[in-house]
């Protein structure tokens, strides 16, 4: 008997962030978006985001929501976005372009088209997604936020560049203030402090990990029942669990049921992934808890077709 608990929350157990993870493939925005409709139906203000590299809620919504946070029409309650590279860019440059300049600049000769420079150096773009989310988070205009992140190895890569951030500025503090004598020679006093940024760029980057690590944020990993999706689960489980991350279920998607095993390749199918879901269950049932989601027929595209995936999982 599988330890299934579908997705269903209990009043106080309800999040305030869900993040979806998992490989790429496995149904994991099928999934993200049927839970935030499930959420607005129920007179939440939900909003989903995807930082997926190649997204597809405007796809499944069948609405354009790239780079804007868009209404999603006959859904109250429920808004979507997509962020793409450039938004992301643009917004860590209004955010943090000034102060990069003014400390630099304070320094050297440069021009502001170091910003530019800088806002495009690898990392800044997964960086700043995460403190974008963090700000609809702390103004709390929302009472959950679904999140469809990248495929799994995206995902880990972001929460691991945060960690290397964050120990990297106070690596960068130890630095500066070796340097600093000769600093305020050579810009004979008068310049930014770069430590005041360093500060606040720190505490910016310990807001991420509490948001992460609180108890409202919930991890829910998606996979499927074969031998790559349960490598890719127990590794999922044990990143988020170093990380101090609430992983509060293991969703299986794509599962084979009785009701369409008419044939001797459906059978086979069913028969090999029984298998995959019992490993899952004697390893995470208990503590974690699965939720399964059958096969369907047709693509999801679609209210109509949303609403068919969240009475599954609700």
């Amino acid at each position: 008997m599988h330890n299934s608990k579908g997705l269903s929350y209990l009043d106080d157990e309800k999040p305030r962030i869900i993040i979806f993870c998992g490989k790429g493939g496995v149904g994991k925005t099928t999934c993200a978006t049927a839970t935030a409709f499930h959420f607005a139906k129920n007179g939440l203000k939900t909003l989903i985001i995807s930082t997926d590299p190649t997204p597809s809620l405007s796809d499944i919504f069948e609405v354009n929501v790239k780079g804007k946070i868009t209404q999603i029409i006959d859904i109250e309650n429920l808004k979507a976005i997509e962020l793409d590279y450039n938004l992301i860019i643009e917004r860590w440059k209004e955010k943090f372009g000034n102060e990069v300049y003014s400390v630099i600049s304070s320094f050297l000769p440069i021009d502001k088209e170091i910003i530019d420079y800088i806002a495009n150096a690898p990392g800044i773009d997964e960086e700043f997604s995460l403190s974008y989310v963090l700000d609809l988070y702390e103004k709390e205009s929302y009472d959950v936020i679904v999140w469809d992140t990248a495929p799994a190895g995206g995902t880990l890569s972001l929460i691991k560049l945060q960690d290397k951030f964050y120990k990297h500025l106070r690596d960068a503090a130890r630095l500066y203030m070796r340097v600093r004598h000769a600093l305020d020679i050579l810009s004979k006093g008068k310049r930014e402090d770069p430590l005041r940024v360093i500060k606040t760029w720190e505490e910016l980057t310990q807001r991420v990990f509490n948001m992460l690590k609180n108890e409202k944020t919930h991890a829910i990993i998606v996979t499927i029942p074969e031998a790559l999706g349960v490598y890719q689960t127990k590794r999922l489980i044990g990143e988020f669990k170093a990380f101090g991350i609430h992983i509060s279920r293991i969703l299986i998607n794509y599962v084979i049921t009785e009701d369409i095993c008419n044939c001797k390749f459906h059978m086979e199918r069913a028969n090999m992934q029984r298998n995959y879901i019992r490993i899952l269950d004697e390893q995470y049932g208990k503590d974690i808890g699965l939720a399964l989601l059958p096969q369907l027929s047709r693509e999801i595209k679609g209210i109509e077709a949303l609403k068919k995936v969240e009475s599954l999982l609700f």
